[in-house]
């Protein structure tokens, strides 16, 4: 299961202890609440969700609306509302939410809309352990991974490296296509490669070595 930071925003407290008790019994583990606009406000600045769980009348009007265009642009939205009428969906789906929940929720629903959305966002990012912290990790910022023995050395866009334990083979079940294996201790972001030779590959300024097996992987000038 991915590692998702959810944020329910529910001005109805047992509605809102209801959902997340099925989230956390099914597996989800990083489940905030807010139950007021204003403590939406702080909770999406603080927690910076991937997905909202949003009130779409909140506090008796539309402010559910407004809040969910207030979000972090990568967190996906789906709304909850005990009104069915067309002029209450309509306005919903005039944000482009991810999906749309009728009170009461049903479990089932609300997993399938969760799996709908979260695959939306599959490998787009992925989260590493640094210490004793989650670290997000973006794909499309990462140049290469270069192995260690059990540790990689993840090197960033901006001359940032983070180092994990953890084995190249493994992590590369993680990486989406776009990623190649150039040695048996090195994996580049295609996307950043600007020169290669029979036996060299150049991320951006890093020169790498390019082993024999893997030339498979490029086609060489």
């Amino acid at each position: 299961m991915q590692h998702l930071n959810i944020l329910i925003v529910e001005d109805e407290i047992l509605i809102a202890d209801f959902i997340r008790d099925l989230l956390e019994e099914s597996g989800y583990r990083s489940v905030f609440m807010a139950h007021t606009a204003a403590e939406a406000r702080d909770k999406m600045q603080q927690v910076q969700p991937d997905l909202i769980l949003m009130d779409l009348n909140l506090e008796g009007g539309f402010e559910g609306i407004t809040l969910s265009q207030q979000k972090n642009e990568d967190a996906a939205v789906i709304f909850i509302t005990g009104q069915s009428d067309g002029a209450t969906i309509e306005k919903a789906l005039a944000t482009s939410p991810e999906s749309y929940l009728t009170k009461p929720i049903r479990k089932i629903e609300l997993l399938t809309a969760l799996k709908i959305a979260t695959n939306k966002k599959k490998k787009h990012y992925i989260f590493v352990k640094d210490g004793y912290h989650d670290v997000k990790l973006v794909f499309e910022d990462m140049l290469y991974v270069k192995a260690d023995r059990n540790y990689l050395d993840i090197m960033m866009v901006g001359d940032r490296k983070i180092t994990i334990r953890n084995t190249l083979s493994e992590f590369c079940k993680e990486l989406p296509v776009f990623f190649k294996q150039i040695h048996r201790s090195v994996v580049v972001n295609s996307q950043y490669v600007n020169r290669i030779s029979s036996d060299e590959v150049a991320v951006q300024e890093t020169v790498l070595p390019l082993s024999r097996n893997f030339r498979k992987n490029f086609v060489i000038p």
